[in-house]
């Protein structure tokens, strides 16, 4: 975890690349970030004093597009966009495009969460947010994210390999049931489908390592034709044996590289990892990286010497 404190007005300098001041007393200002990097997402946890600011597009210099996902621990915020106006209480939150510019007031002092999502994982989870700022409303599964949130940046350790694969995978349910159960995906054609495709790719994380798991076998788990789980991928950008595919290759590639798994033998790495055999494991590790499984590991293992 990385912690940085900005306090007074040389605090607001260092800031000035995130934040646009708009009133704000330089006396009373502080602003505590503490950051943690877990594979493709970044969360925060930022507690600041009063005033009122903005939080500029490109605030924390990500190199792609970006959603937030903003979520209140203590005390009270405002967040204005355009005509658009939230107010924050501990327990709610929102969903933020990263490509937005929002206003912000702070009465007192807040702590809050961001959690910085790539647009291309939401696109692999068939989420497209409808709105600039969209409100997330109070509700167990909020709570509990949040607070599960809050003890992996505090007890954070680093981690690679297997372990953080299945953390993000984790972050990846509990991002995908938000936006359902908040309703806010684009509309139209895509309505009917994108709720069904979150249970499925849901199904997909957590059974992808069982062998039999097909497309076939998706099919009739979900009581519906090969046809039909085919068109509730359309337009997502994957497709179910893509989502199998890439799970199974991700884990292959996490457990090679983890030392911790190292006295695993290629066989067992490609049992674990629902390949039916060593032959079906190398096909996809050298698809993904040009190397054999072989040569991936012994890679990571010169890069980590």
């Amino acid at each position: 975890m990385t912690t940085r404190r900005f306090e007074g007005t040389t605090g607001m300098q260092e800031a000035s690349g995130a934040l646009r001041f708009v009133d704000v007393d330089p006396d009373r200002f502080s602003m505590t970030v503490d950051s943690v990097m877990l594979g493709e997402y970044v969360l925060h946890r930022n507690t600041v004093g009063p005033g009122t600011f903005d939080v500029l597009a490109d605030a924390y210099g990500l190199d792609e597009p970006v959603a937030t996902i903003v979520m209140l621990i203590e005390g009270a915020a405002s967040l204005v966009h355009g005509r658009q106006q939230l107010d924050l209480l501990p327990g709610t939150g929102t969903l933020t495009e990263g490509a937005e510019t929002y206003r912000t007031t702070i009465q007192d002092h807040a702590t809050y969460l961001y959690v910085f999502v790539p647009m291309r994982a939401l696109r692999r989870l068939g989420i497209a947010p409808t709105s600039a700022l969209g409100p997330l409303a109070p509700s167990a599964l909020l709570r509990g994210s949040a607070a599960f949130l809050v003890e992996v940046i505090s007890a954070f350790e680093p981690i690679g390999g297997a372990a953080q694969l299945r953390l993000c995978r984790v972050i990846d349910t509990m991002l995908a049931t938000l936006y359902a159960e908040n309703d806010l995906f684009r509309a139209e054609g895509e309505a009917g489908r994108v709720p069904l495709r979150l249970r499925i790719i849901e199904h997909i994380a957590m059974s992808f390592a069982e062998r039999e798991l097909r497309p076939e076998t998706l099919a009739r788990r979900f009581n519906m034709s090969t046809r039909s789980l085919q068109r509730v991928f359309e337009g997502s950008g994957t497709s179910a044996a893509g989502e199998i595919a890439e799970r199974r290759v991700q884990l292959a590639l996490a457990l090679l590289s983890d030392p911790d798994h190292r006295g695993l033998s290629i066989a067992e790495v490609a049992a674990r990892c629902g390949y039916h055999s060593q032959a079906h494991l190398r096909r996809a590790v050298v698809a993904h990286t040009g190397l054999s499984p072989s040569q991936f590991r012994e890679q990571t293992r010169a890069e980590d010497a």
